[in-house]
């Protein structure tokens, strides 16, 4: 169900929307959102019973089952959300993951980063060009805020990618306005999602003792949550942003303002 927090803009009533990873975290949040704003929503992932259990939530939800690293996959995909919706107005790329293939800085955990994150994006995107571009639609691509932070050593592959996502994100923009398809990027600093709880699984930390420890590194205080970011993508695929293209908007709670930095105490005065 959409949260209080989602904002319902008239223009999105009847448009045809496609959502990779739309059975969980982010992109099931988005799925509410836009389905509570009239639109038609196609949810893509690999798993067809947590597909469907989102898609019979939403007034108007299909299930697509699909794998972001499979070109074939996503080109079957594209087709298959243009035929049981109807067409295809919006793209929100939420499909994304910290695997364990990626958990490291060696040559297979970038290429598997890159693979699902860059990749698999770009290979949707081209695949419904031709409907976009017909439609003057809008794509929103999930990035990560760990795009423009530096990060451990385990979390280096998932970063460059997501930084070449945001690279991605711009030069697409930048190739398609004047076709009038927008594409636009969230970087999401830490959200309350499943994914993330694949995170404490790799940690071996208790959820609690993990969300008390990320809390004070939002200028906020706290983590986020899915909804938080379902709105902002309402936005961005809306006519209301319809002078906004190649942005990379970082929602994350303040955590990129320098909180290592202001929370040092070395300039105080005694």
């Amino acid at each position: 169900m959409a949260s209080s927090t989602t904002p319902i803009i008239p223009d999105l009533q009847g448009k045809r929307v496609l959502i990779t990873g739309g059975s969980a975290g982010i992109g099931k949040a988005a799925a509410f959102a836009l389905d509570a704003n009239g639109c038609s929503v196609a949810v893509l992932g690999r798993r067809i019973e947590r597909l469907d259990s989102v898609a019979k939530q939403l007034k108007h939800g299909v299930s697509i089952v699909g794998d972001l690293t499979k070109v074939g996959d996503m080109k079957r995909a594209v087709q298959e959300a243009i035929e049981k919706l109807g067409g295809l107005d919006i793209i929100v790329n939420s499909g994304g993951a910290s695997t364990d293939e990626m958990w490291g800085a060696d040559e297979a955990a970038f290429i598997s980063a890159l693979k699902l994150h860059v990749t698999g994006n770009l290979t949707l995107i081209r695949a419904a060009e031709e409907e976009l571009i017909k439609n003057k639609g809008a794509v929103v691509n999930i990035s990560s805020v760990i795009s423009v932070m530096p990060g451990h050593k385990p979390m280096s592959a998932y970063g460059a990618a997501k930084a070449a996502q945001d690279k991605l994100t711009q030069d697409l923009a930048f190739e398609f306005a004047p076709k009038g398809v927008r594409i636009n990027s969230i970087l999401p600093a830490t959200i309350e999602t499943e994914v993330f709880d694949t995170v404490l699984t790799m940690t071996g930390k208790s959820k609690e003792a993990m969300l008390a420890g990320l809390a004070p590194l939002h200028a906020m205080g706290r983590v986020g949550q899915p909804e938080e970011v379902a709105a902002p993508i309402v936005f961005l695929a809306s006519n209301s942003a319809s002078f906004i293209t190649g942005v990379n908007l970082r929602v994350d709670g303040g955590a990129t303002l320098g909180f290592w930095f202001n929370q040092s105490n070395f300039l105080e005065l005694k």
